[in-house]
C-alpha cells in the first residue's frame, strides 16, 4: 500500500470518532458550555503556540474538555471524559499534557494542598470567564468557583512579601459544602 494511501486510511478513523463522538459528559461533570467555544479555542491555539507548545489533538481535547466543565474535574474524571473522544487516550497522556498546559497558564490546578489535584481552564473566555477564587469541602472535595468580589482584595506589604514578585493571589475557602453539612 503506497505511503499516501496509509495516511489517508489512517486519518480517516481519527475524523469520524471526531464528529460522530458524544459530546455529552456525566451529570455531575457536565458544566455550562461556552458559546464563545470556537473563540476559546482560537485563543487556546493561540496561547500554545506563542509559547512554544505543539497544538495536538490530545492538547486541544483536554483543553475543551475543562474549558465547557465547571466542575474542577481531577485527571482521572477528565480521562473518562476525553477517553470518550480518543479512546486510545491514556491517563499518563492526560497527566503530561495537564503539566504542559499547566506550566503555560492555559490550565491551573485548582485545590492542590489536597490529596486529588482538580484542574479548570484558566485562559480569559474559557471556564469561568474571569479570575475567581475557590470553595473547597473538606470532606468530599467538591469545587465551586467563588467570585473575586466575594472577598475584600488582599493587600500585601513590599516588605511582607519577602522579596517574591506577586504574579498573582488564589484564596481557597475551606469548609463543608451543603451535602456534607446535612449528612454530618
Amino acid at each position: 500500500m503506497s505511503k499516501a494511501r496509509e495516511q489517508r486510511k489512517s486519518k480517516a478513523p481519527r475524523a469520524a470518532a471526531r464528529t460522530n463522538a458524544p459530546r455529552t459528559a456525566p451529570a455531575h461533570l457536565e458544566g455550562e458550555h461556552s458559546s464563545h467555544a470556537h473563540v476559546s479555542q482560537e485563543a487556546f491555539i493561540a496561547h500554545c503556540r506563542a509559547h512554544g507548545l505543539s497544538v495536538t489533538q490530545q492538547r486541544l481535547a483536554i483543553f475543551e474538555a475543562l474549558a465547557a466543565s465547571r466542575a474542577h474535574p481531577s485527571a482521572e474524571q477528565l480521562h473518562a471524559l476525553v477517553q470518550r473522544r480518543n479512546p486510545s487516550l491514556s491517563l499518563a497522556t492526560i497527566y503530561k499534557n495537564l503539566e504542559a498546559l499547566r506550566a503555560i497558564g492555559a490550565v491551573s490546578d485548582v485545590n492542590p494542598l489536597h490529596a486529588q489535584g482538580r484542574y479548570e481552564a484558566s485562559l480569559p473566555g474559557t471556564g469561568a470567564g474571569s479570575p475567581h477564587h475557590h470553595l473547597v469541602c473538606t470532606r468530599c472535595h467538591a469545587v465551586c468557583d467563588l467570585p473575586l468580589s466575594a472577598l475584600p482584595r488582599p493587600a500585601l506589604r513590599e516588605e511582607d512579601a519577602r522579596g517574591f514578585e506577586i504574579r498573582t493571589v488564589r484564596v481557597q475557602v475551606e469548609g463543608l459544602c451543603p451535602d456534607c453539612r446535612s449528612a454530618a
